[in-house]
């Protein structure tokens, strides 16, 4: 056993020692070349300084003789070697790179020639008086070696320039913006050879610079005019080289980029560039795919931290389902937020450990809890809320997708709706302050188990508000109400199994890009919108109100689609395809944010509307949720079916009936594939 132990400690110690010696002879390697580089520049610089003198001499010749300009010569011309090569010593020129040189080396080798020069005249001047060289010897010496000096030193970077000017290979591309930026950019394709772009022209809303050329390259007019200027030019691509452009103006120029149909990237903001490079200076690297928030076709809202800590800072809150893609970014919001404890609820142990050691970073982990639990288990959950007492609970745990919903729709009640009603009614008795429910526009006429079962929470939510409302007014000593409230929004861009982020996923796997159906429209926002507006509800929310963004218009997928296609740096239906698969269960052509009975009125808050449901008031949604439960718990799942449709006549119907928004099928050739879409913009 020593000797086995003896014989791995001598391969180590071995292994360490040839590493060590390659390691030594790589360096060695590398100090060599560097000395052999910068030995031959100074060879090269001395060899030119003794040009520039003899053809000094000689030209001087002319008026003086060969003979005169043979002694001179012979005399001086080691002087002259000696005052060059001092010259590029003293100033270390050879160490300058021959590839970058830049105006500071220019300066240097002024300062050098001068150098040499000076000291070449001094010492002629007192040792060789005799041989009566004019002082035009040594200016036009001085001019000649500057020349030489210069052309060594930049004619690599001349060469590189004059190479780039004139290649005919790399995608032809038309910058947008040509402010400080874009400029930075178009310098480093426009001077570089090997860059795989190449700009013909830049856009620039600015008339002011219309008609410069920088870097030769013509700013030609404005973003309006983008895709007309992309087909005179025959570009293959577009780079928008705006990191301060706001949310709008962003939307107009990704437009005029889908006009052209063109593969588009662009600079991250201008904050993103500052935290990312440190000092917001950006460069053709950072060129990158366009984010999928920006496909929003509107002005994010603001998030506001301030308010934000006016709901959460000091308060106790604990957030459900903390390490989903709401969940977690909830987490983040409220931790820099200052609340006095946050308490992480999951039963989803890799989402809770992640989101716990984030936001611990940001809070201390004292006052952090993560709970591993699921909603289910209603006890367990009870006494989390009674030793913790949350004065908020945002309520972001479900089960969202769709089409796993249909195949398991007794999970879809027995997750959402029982875990829903059971976490609001131990809110309600352990007298949280605030409680909102996070919903969906799924929820509104629903045609999925899935969008069901979160109408059957919202409900829930409403009844339990009443009671809430009555505990309020039965004047019981130390008696709170909870606010319960509901926020209702659209599909989150870039949340997990987001349409938009499986058709990300789906291009850069090489497609095809699977789209249900041409017609097909969805509601967007971003993830930091989604979770700005749920903690706005918290403040604005008194007794079972259902909240809804103001979303604006809602987006066609197909468009989405190929816009993300072209944002991938890809031509939709040539570099990718694009498939049309119908309308799978339980999906709806287009999604709604209400109801008719329910009537969006605007709030205190910008954007957000409050639905006010109008007309007779619904029969007891919890006595029906508790005959579910009784089914869920006998496992009666065909009862359960049954009896959802019997409970829900018009749920039945719409299934029935959406069928009617998909009685045809879509060839799946491109050539079919592309004529829906063709000309949106």
């Amino acid at each position: 056993m020593h000797t086995l132990l003896f014989g791995q400690a001598t391969r180590d110690k071995l292994k360490k020692s040839l590493d060590y010696k390659h390691a030594t002879l790589a360096q060695i390697g590398k100090v060599a070349g560097a000395i052999d580089s910068s030995v031959f520049v100074l060879i090269g610089e001395t060899c030119l300084a003794a040009a520039s003198y003899a053809l000094a001499i000689l030209l001087a010749s002319q008026t003086r003789g060969m003979g005169w300009a043979t002694t001179v010569l012979r005399e001086t011309f080691g002087i002259a070697i000696v005052s060059g090569l001092g010259a590029s010593l003293g100033w270390r020129l050879y160490r300058r790179s021959l590839r970058y040189a830049s105006a500071l080396d220019l300066i240097a080798i002024a300062k050098a020639v001068s150098s040499s020069t000076v000291f070449l005249w001094i010492v002629v001047e007192c040792l060789f008086r005799g041989l009566r060289i004019p002082t035009d010897v040594f200016v036009l010496d001085s001019a000649l070696l500057l020349l030489f000096w210069g052309g060594l030193h930049f004619g690599p970077r001349i060469w590189r320039v004059q190479c780039a000017a004139t290649r005919r290979s790399g995608r032809r591309a038309v910058l947008v913006g040509a402010g400080d930026a874009g400029m930075a950019v178009l310098k480093e394709l426009a001077l570089d050879p090997a860059s795989p772009s190449r700009p013909v022209a830049v856009v620039d809303d600015d008339p002011v610079k219309w008609g410069h050329k920088p870097y030769n390259v013509p700013v030609v007019g404005g973003t309006k005019d983008l895709a007309k200027i992309a087909a005179d030019n025959r570009a293959d691509e577009i780079l928008i080289c705006i990191p301060s452009a706001t949310r709008t103006q962003m939307h107009d120029i990704l437009s005029a980029s889908r006009r052209s149909n063109l593969p588009v990237r662009s600079l991250p903001c201008l904050s993103e560039l500052i935290r990312t490079t440190g000092a917001g200076v950006v460069s053709r690297r950072d060129l990158r795919n366009p984010r999928i928030e920006d496909l929003l076709q509107r002005e994010e809202i603001r998030v506001d931290a301030e308010e934000t800590r006016r709901v959460v800072a000091g308060k106790t809150v604990l957030v459900t389902g903390a390490g989903g893609s709401i969940g977690s970014e909830l987490c983040r919001q409220i931790a820099v937020a200052g609340p006095r404890k946050l308490l992480l609820l999951d039963k989803s142990e890799n989402s809770l450990f992640y989101i716990n050691l984030e936001a611990s970073g940001q809070l201390d982990s004292v006052r952090v809890k993560p709970f591993l639990v699921d909603l289910l288990d209603v006890a367990r959950v009870k006494r989390i809320l009674q030793s913790e007492r949350p004065d908020i609970v945002f309520h972001a745990a479900a089960y969202k997708h769709v089409a796993m919903l249909e195949m398991h729709p007794e999970e879809a009640i027995r997750n959402n709706v029982l875990g829903t009603r059971g976490l609001a009614e131990a809110a309600l008795e352990y007298r949280v302050g605030s409680f909102v429910n996070i919903s969906t526009d799924k929820a509104v006429n629903p045609r999925s188990y899935m969008g069901l079962s979160k109408k059957l929470s919202e409900l829930c939510i409403h009844e339990l508000a009443l009671r809430a409302r009555g505990l309020g007014r039965s004047g019981t000593p130390g008696a709170q109400a909870t606010r319960f409230s509901n926020v209702r929004f659209g599909n989150v861009a870039g949340s997990t199994g987001s349409v938009l982020r499986l058709f990300w996923d789906q291009i850069q796997k090489g497609g095809p890009v699977r789209v249900t159906d041409p017609r097909a429209t969805r509601y967007f926002m971003s993830v930091p919108e989604a979770v700005h507006l749920i903690l706005r509800a918290a403040a604005l929310g008194r007794s079972g109100e259902t909240f809804v963004l103001d979303m604006g218009e809602p987006l066609n997928i197909c468009k989405l689609a190929r816009t993300m296609t072209l944002f991938a740096g890809l031509r939709p239906n040539e570099d990718v395809r694009i498939e049309f698969i119908g309308l799978q269960k339980g999906e709806k052509l287009n999604e709604e944010l209400w109801e008719e009975r329910e009537h969006p009125a605007p709030t205190d808050s910008d954007r957000i509307l409050v639905a006010r449901e109008q007309g007779a008031r619904r029969p007891s949604i919890l006595v029906k949720v508790l005959h579910m439960e009784e089914l869920l718990r006998a496992h009666d799942r065909e009862g359960l079916l049954r009896y959802i449709d019997d409970a829900f006549p018009e749920f039945r119907a719409g299934r029935l009936s959406i069928n009617d928004d998909c009685e045809y099928t879509y060839a799946s050739a491109p050539e079919s594939n592309a004529r829906p879409c063709e000309g949106v913009a």
